[in-house]
């Protein structure tokens, strides 16, 4: 059969995440006070994640004296380790279903420094979650985050560089919340009910150049 290839991307279920799962008083539960920006960070607690760019980029907002938390979301054989570099974080442990859509949501933005993402689920589900997203300029991440509208992409080991967007967002909710809201529109064209709905029309295609 000549046809022309066709790619897909993945989805992310919106019922699930949405601005709406922000929850203050899970936030209060942890210690979080409403004026103290969080900086999120989901996934499996192994080194190829980027711990280390994590560990430094949060110790550089210290340095200036950027107010901040870091709250972990996840496990993993690093979690011991990364602790003792991120001492003043917060860890959740492992979450999914609605827990882990009101993590994201509770977040004020999403740092994911990995260089191994080949689609970024996690971008996607921080974008639906309402928040901006700051990722490496590597792989999968520079498909779904658009620099300087729903995030930020940076160099991959440019701790200053991550530093300085982190600092933008922390002292300036106007921009996270205007990157958060660009970030929500661009998620809902990821739905996945139109994307199962393409795969199908392709192989009702396919069957139709077969049967011709």
């Amino acid at each position: 059969i000549n046809v022309e290839p066709a790619v897909w991307s993945r989805g992310v279920d919106k019922t699930r995440f949405n601005p709406d799962r922000r929850s203050p008083e899970w936030r209060w539960g942890l210690g979080i006070a409403d004026d103290e920006p969080v900086i999120g960070f989901v996934g499996r607690l192994v080194l190829e994640k980027g711990l280390d760019m994590v560990a430094a980029a949060v110790a550089e907002l210290k340095r200036r004296g950027v107010r901040h938390r870091l709250l972990v979301v996840g496990d993993g054989p690093a979690r011991e380790s990364f602790a003792r570099d991120v001492p003043d974080a917060i860890f959740t442990g492992f979450q999914d279903g609605t827990n882990l859509a009101r993590a994201y949501a509770s977040a004020d933005m999403l740092l994911n420094p990995s260089i191994t993402e080949t689609f970024g689920n996690i971008n996607l589900e921080a974008m639906a979650s309402g928040i901006p997203v700051v990722a490496a300029r590597a792989g999968g991440n520079e498909c779904l985050v658009t620099d300087g509208i729903t995030g930020a992409l940076v160099a991959a080991k440019d701790v200053a560089g991550y530093a300085d967007v982190l600092e933008r967002y922390c002292t300036d909710p106007a921009l996270r919340a205007a990157h958060g809201q660009a970030g929500l529109a661009a998620a809902q064209a990821y739905d996945w009910d139109a994307i199962n709905g393409a795969v199908l029309n392709r192989y009702r295609e396919l069957v139709a150049v077969k049967r011709a």
